[in-house]
């Protein structure tokens, strides 16, 4: 059992030197693992500390086209990781950036300009009392919930990022959802989630898996003993996982 495919990377086009290897250096270590194919999804750019700029994205895309006609034995694709804005399900991807995406990837973060400050209030303060507070933390789950599907039914999403990672959801109601719009759900390697309970919800519907690495770094690249671990101690059939060979 071994990865063929990494769908969660960051690159220097992340701002903040959040991700730490170029593209190249990605792609040639990408290629010593013997990867098949990969993905450069640095965060959207209404992430204010690490987000890709605008004015970049064309740039990483045609690294991208040129890093594909000189090495010919893997398939890079060019995409972001979407940041969810509100609760309407809102995120930062538009036509202007969609033109040079091959894939979408979309997650909520905490350090995104969102839509208003009610927004922030809800998602970062709200979230945060919650912890303390079992009516509140419900009523939050449902409203987090709630934020995340109108994105998988507003966008054409790839793949949903570490879902419950920073704010609590209900995986079941996620799962349903990613069931109608043929969303694959992510079993981040570094960030825990999906975890055991969380795959384990999930596979009760017809969604697809993926483990990705989420590196920022070249030598965490097609990292995924954690993400297969949570995998097969949940019972899942490993050939939902789209990326095994």
């Amino acid at each position: 059992m071994k990865l063929k495919a990494d769908y969660h990377i960051h690159s220097v086009y992340s701002k903040n030197m959040h991700g730490k290897s170029s593209i190249e250096e990605i792609v040639e270590k990408a290629i010593e693992l013997g990867l098949e194919e990969i993905a450069i999804t640095d965060h959207g750019p209404a992430h204010y500390l690490y987000g890709i700029k605008r004015s970049k994205i064309k740039e990483a895309k045609e690294v991208v086209l040129q890093l594909n006609k000189k090495y010919t034995n893997i398939k890079i694709l060019f995409g972001v990781e979407a940041n969810i804005l509100d609760y309407k399900g809102t995120t930062d991807i538009d036509r202007d950036i969609l033109e040079y995406c091959d894939i979408i990837l979309c997650g909520f973060h905490l350090c995104a300009l969102y839509s208003t400050m009610g927004d922030f209030w809800n998602f970062i303060v709200k979230n945060n009392f919650a912890k303390l507070h079992s009516k509140l933390y419900n009523e939050m789950v449902e409203k987090n919930t709630e934020a995340i599907i109108n994105a998988m039914n507003r966008y054409n999403i790839d793949i949903l990022t570490h879902p419950g990672d920073k704010i609590p959801v209900d995986i079941d109601k996620i799962a349903a959802a990613a069931e109608k719009t043929n969303t694959i759900l992510e079993i981040n390697d570094s960030h825990g989630h999906l975890n055991k309970d969380d795959i384990r919800t999930a596979s009760k519907y017809n969604v697809k898996f993926v483990i990705n690495s989420d590196a920022h770094i070249k030598d965490n690249i097609g990292s995924y003993n954690n993400g297969l671990k949570a995998a097969m101690d949940a019972g899942l059939d490993l050939k939902r996982i789209i990326n095994l060979a």
